[in-house]
C-alpha cells in the first residue's frame, strides 16, 4: 500500500495546483485585499497557495467567494481554490472542510469550468487516504476513468490519466510495468507540454520494476528536461535533480561520465548546498577507480607480452596401416 502511495502521490504534489501554473496566479502589488475584485481576489490566493502561504491562500479565496455571486465563475473557482488549499496544505488540512466546498461546487455551478478539476479532487481523495488504510482502488480507477471519458482531452483527464498508471505501477508486477510503459510511451507522444515531466517520472518506475536502468536513467533526464519552472517562485532549486541523477548514472548505470556531469552540475550551480562534498567525494572516488582499473590493466598486459612464448605441441606420428589382403593371397589361404 505505501507503494502505491508513493507513485501516485508524487504525482499528486507535482499537478495538484495546476490552475495556479496555467496562468491565473497573477498577484497585484499593492493594496489589501478589500480593494480588490472577485478575479483579482482569485489570483491572489493561487498566488498564496503556490508560495505555500497557505493561510493568507484562505483569506483571499474566502474574501473571494463573498465578492462574487453564488454560482459565478469567480465564486467557482475561489470555493475550488479553498478546497484545495484545506486539502492539500501541510500542516493544518482539513480534507472534511474540502469535501464539503467540492460538493458545494458541483451544486452550485454545475457549468462552471472549475467543473472537471473538482470531480478530479474528490476522486484524488479517495486515492490518498491516510497511512494505515486501504484506497478502495476498483472505485478510486472508476472515478478516474469516468473523468478521462466525459472530458477527453481536458487537463484534469490527463492528469486522472496519469494516477489510473501510478496504480497500475504500484502492482510492481513485469507484466503491469509493461502496460504502463506502453500507455506511458504513447501518452508522450502525443502531449506537447503539459504532464510530459508527470509522465516521464511515472515512465521511471516502471523501469525500476522491471530493473532496466539505462532506460530509468534516461526517462529521469527527460522528466528533468521538461520540468515547468516557475521564475517567480524563489523556493525552486534543482540541485536534487542533479544528485539523483548523477547517483543513478554512477551506481545503476556505471556511466561515469554522465555521473561526473551532473555532479559538477550540482557544484557549479548550488556551491552552498550540502551535497556539495558528497559530489567532491563521488568525484574522487570514480577517479580513484578508474585509475586502479587502468593500473590493473596495464599489469595484465605487461605479463602478458612479458611471458615467454609456449612451443608448439609436435604431432606424434601415425601408426602405419597394414596392407589389404590381395584376392590372390585370399585364395591361396582358401
Amino acid at each position: 500500500m505505501m507503494m502505491r502511495q508513493v507513485v501516485t502521490g508524487a504525482c499528486s504534489v507535482a499537478v495538484a495546483g495546476v490552475l495556479a501554473f496555467s496562468g491565473l496566479a497573477c498577484s497585484r502589488q499593492g493594496g489589501g485585499l478589500e480593494e480588490m475584485s472577485a478575479t483579482e481576489l482569485v489570483q491572489e490566493g493561487w498566488t498564496k497557495y503556490r508560495l505555500n502561504e497557505f493561510h493568507d491562500a484562505i483569506r483571499a479565496f474566502e474574501a473571494a467567494r463573498e465578492a462574487a455571486e453564488v454560482g459565478s465563475p469567480d465564486w467557482a473557482m475561489a470555493t475550488y481554490g479553498l478546497g484545495i488549499t484545506w486539502d492539500l496544505q501541510r500542516p493544518g488540512e482539513d480534507p472534511v472542510k474540502a469535501t464539503q466546498l467540492f460538493n458545494e461546487v458541483l451544486a452550485k455551478a454545475p457549468e462552471a469550468d472549475v467543473v472537471p478539476w473538482t470531480k478530479l479532487a474528490l476522486v484524488r481523495q479517495k486515492h490518498l487516504v491516510p497511512v494505515g488504510q486501504e484506497p478502495d482502488y476498483p472505485a478510486v480507477i472508476a472515478g478516474f476513468e469516468e473523468i478521462m471519458r466525459d472530458y477527453p482531452g481536458h487537463l484534469a483527464a490527463k492528469e486522472a490519466f496519469l494516477y489510473v498508471e501510478g496504480i497500475r505501477l504500484s502492482d510492481l508486477t513485469p507484466a503491469s510495468s509493461r502496460v504502463a510503459e506502453s500507455n506511458l510511451l504513447e501518452f508522450i507522444a502525443h502531449e506537447q507540454k503539459e504532464f510530459v515531466s508527470p509522465a516521464w517520472s511515472l515512465l521511471t518506475v516502471a523501469y525500476v520494476n522491471l530493473n532496466e536502468q539505462e532506460k530509468r536513467l534516461a526517462a529521469e533526464e527527460e522528466s528533468f528536461k521538461h520540468t515547468e519552472t516557475d521564475p517567480n517562485d524563489p523556493s525552486v532549486e534543482y540541485a536534487w535533480a542533479f544528485w539523483n541523477l548523477a547517483t543513478i548514472a554512477e551506481f545503476d548505470v556505471g556511466d561515469f561520465a554522465k555521473a561526473r556531469r551532473y555532479y559538477q552540475a550540482l557544484i557549479d550551480t548550488y556551491p552552498n548546498d550540502l551535497r556539495v562534498h558528497g559530489c567532491k567525494v563521488a568525484l574522487a572516488r570514480m577517479d580513484a577507480m578508474e585509475a586502479k582499473l587502468r593500473a590493473e590493466l596495464a599489469e595484465e598486459s605487461a605479463a602478458a607480452e612479458a611471458a615467454p612464448a609456449a612451443p608448439a605441441e609436435s604431432a606424434e606420428p601415425a601408426e602405419p596401416a597394414e596392407p589389404a589382403e590381395s584376392t590372390d593371397e585370399k585364395e591361396v589361404a582358401e
